[in-house]
């Protein structure tokens, strides 16, 4: 194999390229062309970027809430510090194109290192490695907006492409484990997912010493974070226990095959289920464990698709490579200029969707714009930044990560730091955002005199606070209503 991947680079350089080679370029730069396409939804970005400017403009990393009025001054671990910084420096080198950028390059990237780790799977067969890296980029569709995120997608197909690498070749690579820990846990908490395949793996390979040895010292790497290990235990249990991020958030709750990402998962499962069945397919242990343990783990929670995706990429290499194929790069030749002509569109492609030629290209307005134009309250919140100091807000939980970034001089009522806020809070916002009995009283606790309200979640609160008499509009377009107290 390792000469079938020499022989590929070999003739990319002399533009003879292969079918083999087509099926390889097809995954890293289809994703780079739908990623660079795809907007900035505000629900978490902008208070991440706000974040890192503070560290970047102050050298120290806060410890205690900055943003909220109904948290202010309270502790808050910011785990994704590192992240954030790079956000806010692409941003200021770069603005929204180059974070757009950056993100995509970062998540392609990833799904590149899945396909590596495909082809070691596979024997080789490109076709199988690129169907099984699709397969796992459809179980991700809906976990891709720019946020600290992006950087688990490439460290964890790091994660995958080391221990497939390690399973079929041996050798030291399992060493660059502890490196991967050691950055993943200063830039986003899926590192703890990660962490659980390695255990899996390092638990089938006890007979190898150097392998465990490797395992602890990716486990001791997580100590390399501002907070300590104390600090990042505190992280990951506070949030995996927090009963608002259970109750609250559509990402950590169960999969439900009502839903797209449900029905993928369900299809996934049963096609990988069926061709092991109908080809006698023998996993590796580890693998076998990997996906049970990972398949629970997403019906329990939607957060995990993605990385059971990307744990079952190699098991769908196996079942999608031709049985009784020698090892290497074994798809037909095809025709080398038409070959050729094929990549050189798919190069085409990927380089006119660059974020910097979007405004120019013949798509729908709301496609052109970098911002989620329909989710991300622009003008709603430049007047509420007229309003000034003295704005108490209640505000959309979508909206507060944007308002955090926009209006720095308002503090908000919540934004999607879910773990942050406690379960009471939580329950006032719901109760406020539907309109039901005491809304008033409960804004007029909180001394607000002003309301940011989504007009598709919040419909009910804005007709009873246009009803009540008691507020008027100051801003309002057809997603958005801004609302003062007379």
């Amino acid at each position: 194999m390792a000469n079938g991947l020499r022989d590929t680079w070999r003739r990319l350089a002399r533009g003879q390229l292969t079918l083999a080679d087509l099926w390889l370029l097809l995954p890293p730069l289809g994703l780079l062309i739908v990623l660079n396409l795809s907007p900035v939804r505000p629900y978490d970005f902008w208070w991440h970027l706000r974040t890192g400017q503070i560290i970047v403009e102050s050298g120290s990393i806060p410890t205690i809430d900055l943003f909220s009025f109904t948290r202010s001054g309270l502790p808050w671990i910011n785990q994704s510090w590192l992240a954030q910084v790079a956000l806010y420096l692409l941003y200021r080198a770069g603005d929204l194109p180059l974070v757009i950028f950056g993100h995509a390059l970062v998540i392609a990237a990833g799904y590149a290192l899945i396909e590596l780790a495909c082809l070691r799977s596979s024997g080789g067969q490109a076709r199988a490695a690129a169907g099984a890296t699709l397969m796992a980029a459809l179980l991700s569709l809906f976990n891709w907006n720019v946020r600290p995120q992006s950087a688990s997608f490439l460290l964890f197909g790091a994660v995958v492409f080391v221990l497939e690498s390690h399973r079929v070749r041996g050798g030291r690579i399992a060493w660059a484990l502890p490196l991967i820990f050691a950055l993943w846990v200063n830039l986003h908490a899926a590192f703890a997912f990660a962490l659980l395949l390695v255990g899996i793996y390092v638990l089938a390979c006890l007979a190898e010493g150097r392998l465990l040895a490797a395992g602890v010292a990716a486990l001791l790497a997580l100590s390399l974070n501002p907070g300590g290990p104390l600090g990042i235990v505190r992280y990951v249990l506070g949030l995996s226990q927090s009963k608002a991020v259970q109750d609250f958030v559509l990402e950590w709750m169960p999969l439900n095959v009502r839903t797209i990402d449900g029905q993928l998962f369900l299809a996934a499962v049963v096609l990988l289920i069926v061709i092991a069945y109908r080809r006698r397919l023998t996993l590796p242990p580890y693998l076998f464990v990997g996906l049970l343990t990972f398949g629970g783990l997403s019906l329990y929670s939607r957060r995990v698709e993605p990385w059971f995706g990307m744990v079952a990429a190699p098991a769908f290499a196996q079942a999608f490579a031709r049985q009784g194929e020698p090892e290497g790069l074994t798809a037909r030749a095809g025709n080398p200029r038409l070959n050729a002509s094929l990549a050189a569109l798919l190069v085409l492609l990927t380089l006119l969707s660059l974020p910097w030629w979007r405004p120019f290209l013949p798509l729908p307005p709301r496609w052109r714009s970098y911002l989620a134009v329909a989710e991300t309250p622009v003008q709603a919140t430049q007047e509420l930044c007229r309003a000034g100091q003295g704005t108490r807000l209640f505000n959309d939980m979508g909206y507060g990560s944007y308002v955090i970034w926009a209006c720095r001089e308002v503090p908000v009522f919540i934004d999607t730091r879910i773990e942050l806020y406690p379960s009471a809070v939580w329950r006032e916002y719901f109760l406020v955002s539907e309109g039901q009995f005491g809304w008033e009283a409960v804004l007029a606790r909180y001394g607000i005199n002003t309301i940011l309200a989504n007009k598709e979640r919040q419909k009910l609160l804005v007709a009873a606070a246009q009803a009540s008499g008691a507020w008027r509009t100051i801003y309002e377009d057809d997603q958005t209503a801004l609302l003062a107290l007379k």
